[in-house]
């Protein structure tokens, strides 16, 4: 629990969710985020992705009690990017 509370914690799953994102566009996926979603139109798909995680590192700095419930939330994220990555990727194949 108490590493799911730290703020490299949620940096690398901030990453983690870049990378599986990014793998999820190459394999032919799109973003559910709606405010994500905006940004790739208006910056492309990785400037978008990237912009978005940036945003969340800055806006997690005024985080401090709850951190846990947020990195929580983004493992099940990047949970969810896996299962569409292999199930597109199992489509083509």
């Amino acid at each position: 629990m108490r590493t799911l509370n730290t703020r490299s914690s949620f940096i690398l799953l901030q990453l983690l969710d870049l990378f599986t994102t990014l793998a999820a566009f190459r394999a032919g996926g799109f973003e559910l985020n709606p405010l994500v979603a905006s940004l790739t139109v208006h910056f492309g798909r990785v400037g978008g992705i990237v912009l978005s995680k940036v945003i969340a590192v800055f806006l997690m700095l005024g985080v401090r009690k709850r951190l846990w419930m947020v990195n929580l939330f983004y493992i099940g994220v990047i949970c969810w990017n896996v299962v569409v990555v292999v199930s597109l990727v199992m489509r083509k194949h």
